[in-house]
């Protein structure tokens, strides 16, 4: 298959049943493999996806030499540096300090402008001062994936879809996700709901935090709970929350890629801590999916 460019590349990423883990568990436990994504991870989605939109409603335009900035933890942020460089933007980034210094390094060699926030001012620490540089340098145009409604309806039109279609005369029980931003669970949970009016949606957060309660803390699950409730997150779409630590995500990345061979992330390990949890309680042989957004690659110094 030949595309005219990486941003043709994507999207319309494998689903996979992980063998061991549902055997083990007594469901059929599903993978979708985002990081098959160019850039490695679902985030390059809505990258494309809130450029695109803002193109259309005229506040970006290409060949003008604007300068996007956005907080980002990573996955986002090398999304927006490939979506930039095919269509001709600068790129500012603010990540918080304690992130993983693989990333940073990955985004400066894509050629984005990296600026560290300090993390013990809290879980949004990126966010604060990516509106502290904006507020300097007001030409910049921040696309704020938290707010930005283009972040859902990207998941709505193309993630979602491709579950639907992959799993064409199969029912779906149970729904997955981490909350960061609230996109993906927001734009996938409505759809599938709307499909699949059966399904039920579970979030993932840190076992510190509680995000129906508005309690944030710190924590060390990089991309989920970011210290506020997303203006963009259907809460409504939620039929419960599950906890997670860090050590179970840990022990379940170790898991997984060892018996089904998947590697994954902390966040995406999070997911099928989340499912393995779930598994108690729901029948026997019940279909449950979720995605696994990114590699272990970039989580290498966790698994020391």
């Amino acid at each position: 298959m030949i595309h005219d460019s990486l941003l043709d590349a994507i999207g319309n990423t494998p689903v996979v049943r992980l063998t061991a883990f549902s055997s083990e568990h007594g469901v059929h436990a599903y993978a979708k493999l985002e990081s098959l994504n160019p850039g490695g991870s679902h985030k390059v989605r809505i990258a494309l996806g809130m450029i695109l939109d803002a193109e259309r409603k005229c506040i970006l335009s290409r060949g003008q030499g604007q300068t996007i900035i956005e907080p980002s933890g990573g996955n986002t942020g090398i999304g927006l540096a490939i979506a930039s460089n095919i269509l001709g933007y600068r790129l500012v980034l603010v990540i918080p300090d304690n992130y993983s210094i693989e990333k940073q390094k990955l985004l400066r060699l894509y050629g984005a402008k990296v600026e560290l926030s300090d993390s013990r001012r809290g879980n949004n620490s990126h966010g604060e001062k990516a509106m502290e540089l904006q507020f300097q340098h007001p030409t910049y145009v921040m696309l704020n994936q938290q707010r930005n409604v283009a972040n859902p309806e990207t998941h709505r039109q193309t993630t979602a879809l491709e579950i639907i279609r992959d799993f064409a005369g199969q029912q779906v029980d149970y729904f997955v996700g981490g909350i960061g931003t609230g996109g993906h669970v927001t734009g996938i949970g409505e759809t599938l709901k709307a499909h699949w009016p059966g399904l039920r949606v579970f979030g993932v957060e840190p076992e510190q935090c509680d995000l129906l309660l508005d309690r944030h803390a710190p924590h060390e699950i990089q991309g989920l709970s970011i210290g506020v409730v997303p203006s963009i997150l259907n809460v409504g779409v939620l039929d419960g929350m599950i906890k997670v630590s860090r050590e179970e995500c840990i022990d379940m990345a170790y898991r997984v890629i060892r018996s089904d061979a998947i590697s994954m992330g902390i966040s995406s390990a999070a997911n099928f801590v989340a499912i393995s949890k779930v598994a108690r309680d729901v029948p026997k042989h019940s279909v449950l999916l979720a995605l696994v957004y990114d590699g272990a690659e970039s989580y290498l110094p966790y698994f020391e």
